[in-house]
């Protein structure tokens, strides 16, 4: 049986985390399958050699998707494509999708027809298409609404990975096919995973995320930036160490790498680290602050406290089920501003930032015990997912 993984790459350490956790979970239910994966460069041939994948034939070109070409191919062809570790689209069993946050008036309709696109073509051979847990919506604009209702239509089942997106979904599609289930990344095991580079004591994790501004004006970005550097400073004047990890790529590192020249003493800096590492050293942290999803699913589900910004409901959802609402900051809060080049202080005797970040420390291991309570019925939900999964896909 080949399974196909949608919208998942190496490059976004939360893609990487549901790409691992799906394979992990299809090791341990299937002895035999054969595991697919596209090609492009968030994911190189390399990393994708690694897991034993089979390549996608498909390709972009002058702005056409030639996909569907490679269906065209005789057996013979298909037959010699294989000694390549090439598959066409049609000899693909199932699609899982596990695109994140891509279908959304946020985002527009291009995406939604692609997946159309492709639903549309493989539902002629016979293959069958699933969206795991993910975030969905809203859907407020027509067009976007009628695609994601024939998405509904030609999938086996849909999963929304919380409240605000499963309605979404249910005002546009057969209940029948819709399901809600949390994010899926907690259930990825990092008890084996080894980390190559000297860890501090007592040290906290910085996650920043271009998308707090993106689209937004260099204003904001300078407020973030505001709010960062009073972060970094305040867990230094708590007799922390801070840390800045880049959980996302080339957009994330340049951002990383600006919020590092703002400040005095420069912090630790780690990029660089796989999924399962980024989220092995996340739960090792006296606490966290993220502006990442999937870095505040990996602190929370293991327990550790953590501070968050969000630029979408999915983190809403996500600290309200861990029942934290008011670990989410403003990034107004920071007393800190940045004119030109150069930063600027209130003169105060403690930040608020500070005051936040010093009760965290004061309640930790009340605040831990409670997460982990918390990250037991995420573990449940989990499983129950991965039965509906694997009961439709028998």
């Amino acid at each position: 049986m080949y399974i196909e993984l949608k919208g998942v790459e190496f490059s976004n350490k939360g893609a990487e985390l549901m790409l691992h956790s799906i394979v992990q979970r299809l090791d341990q239910h299937f002895d035999d399958y054969e595991l697919v994966l596209c090609p492009g460069h968030l994911s190189p041939y390399k990393q994708r050699a690694r897991l034993g994948a089979w390549q996608k034939f498909s390709f972009k070109l002058l702005g056409v998707d030639w996909t569907a070409l490679g269906n065209l191919a005789p057996k013979p062809l298909r037959r010699l494509l294989r000694h390549f570790g090439i598959v066409v689209e049609k000899e693909i069993d199932w699609v899982l999708d596990a695109s994140g946050f891509v279908y959304s008036d946020k985002w527009g309709p291009a995406q939604l027809l692609e997946t159309l696109a492709h639903l549309k073509r493989i539902r002629k051979h016979g293959s069958r298409y699933l969206f795991l847990s993910q975030a969905f919506g809203p859907f407020e604009n027509s067009k976007n609404a009628a695609l994601m209702k024939q998405l509904i239509e030609r999938a086996d089942l849909v999963i929304a990975r919380d409240d605000d997106s499963l309605q979404s979904l249910l005002a546009l599609g057969d209940k029948a096919k819709i399901a809600c289930y949390p994010d899926f990344t907690p259930s990825l095991d990092t008890s084996g995973v080894s980390l190559e580079l000297q860890v501090p004591r007592d040290f906290v994790c910085i996650i920043p995320n271009n998308k707090m501004y993106k689209h937004k004006g260099p204003e904001v970005k300078k407020r973030y930036l505001a709010f960062l550097v009073e972060a970094v400073q305040s867990v230094e004047a708590l007799g922390l160490t801070p840390v800045v990890l880049n959980h996302e790529g080339v957009k994330d590192r340049k951002l990383c790498a600006e919020l590092i020249a703002l400040l005095p003493h420069k912090p630790q800096f780690v990029d660089g680290l796989d999924a399962p590492q980024v989220k092995k050293l996340i739960g090792m942290a006296v606490f966290n602050l993220s502006s990442r999803f999937h870095g505040c699913v990996s602190s929370l589900s293991q327990g550790i406290p953590t501070l968050a910004t969000s630029w979408g409901h999915k983190y809403e959802q996500l600290y309200r089920y861990y029942e934290c609402d008011d670990d989410l900051l403003d990034i107004y809060l920071s007393d800190t501003c940045l004119q030109g080049t150069g930063l600027q202080e209130k003169a105060q005797p403690q930040s608020k930032m500070q005051q936040v970040m010093a009760q965290i420390l004061a309640d930790r291991n009340a605040r831990s015990s409670a997460l982990k309570l918390r990250a037991k019925a995420h573990q449940q939900s989990i499983d129950q997912m991965w039965a509906e999964v694997f009961e439709r896909i028998k």
